[in-house]
């Protein structure tokens, strides 16, 4: 079957296309950036969907297996996940108005935030991509999805759920992984939280994360980094993230200070600076 979902305003392909590389498990998802397609599958109320994204300026085309009482949930999936919906002009505006981002975002007019499809997908790659590389992320995730996510037919596994991860042991955990063992019981104690309380919790963000932070071996840049990317928090700037921070350095050399962002624009001030830290290696 096929859907179609419109964007809000111009879909960024290229910025969307660049952000879903480079957190691309081989595993997990086959994408095609030349194309503008991504193929993988996705756990939909407790079945394997089997989808394909061709994303465009006006938004995503959708082939799918969903059944049809699945197709409304399937939908709000993808919009969460690429922020189809998502309306940017006013952050923009309210960061136009400040000097330190007025260039930027100028130089990147069309930035939306890249999501996940699912909550635990987001809080575990979070986790396992603590203090490494982006490359080293999506090598140990990599692993994770290789021997914990359910294969189908297609040949693509999906994301591992909360509760296979709970099975694990933490020691099973960092043997597949190949982690440090703190970051394998961090990640064994979030899916245990997850499955038996947190997964209830996503009505209540400030709840969530209170609880998240509560778990050991989750700080404040894991909070607030799942709290951007997993629960599109508009207010979440990532000034403690190290691109971040490298971004502002840059910046301040050449004499521009960059300014706390105004409520709302956070994740936008955010999006800028990984982007001109990314142009500007």
């Amino acid at each position: 079957m096929e859907l179609r979902l419109p964007a809000t305003g111009i879909l960024d392909v290229g910025h969307a296309l660049a952000v879903l590389e480079l957190h691309s498990l081989p595993a997990q998802e086959r994408l095609d950036a030349n194309a503008a397609q991504l193929h993988r599958v996705l756990q939909l109320e407790g079945n394997l969907v089997e989808v394909s994204l061709a994303l465009d300026p006006a938004g995503v085309s959708i082939t799918h297996d969903a059944p049809p009482e699945s197709i409304s949930r399937l939908t709000q999936i993808i919009n969460h996940w690429l922020g189809l919906q998502q309306d940017t002009g006013t952050a923009y505006k309210a960061l136009q108005a400040l000097p330190c981002y007025q260039p930027l975002a100028m130089a990147f007019p069309r930035l939306r935030l890249i999501s996940y499809p699912d909550i635990f997908e987001a809080l575990a790659t979070t986790i396992i991509g603590q203090q490494v590389s982006l490359a080293a992320a999506r090598t140990l995730g990599g692993r994770y999805v290789g021997a914990l996510g359910q294969l189908h037919g297609s040949g693509l596994r999906a994301f591992p759920s909360a509760a296979s991860t709970a099975a694990c042991t933490p020691g099973e955990l960092r043997e597949i992984i190949h982690c440090p063992q703190s970051r394998a019981t961090t990640l064994h104690a979030a899916a245990e939280w997850f499955e038996d309380s947190g997964k209830f919790l996503l009505g209540d963000v400030p709840a969530f994360l209170e609880q998240l932070q509560g778990l050991r071996g989750v700080g404040p840049w894991t909070r607030n980094y799942m709290a951007l990317r997993g629960l599109r928090d508009p207010d979440i700037f990532l000034d403690s993230d190290l691109v971040v921070r490298r971004a502002m350095s840059k910046l301040h050399d050449s004499g521009v200070t960059v300014a706390l962002p105004p409520r709302g624009a956070g994740y936008l001030a955010t999006l800028l600076l990984w982007s001109f830290d990314a142009a500007k290696p």
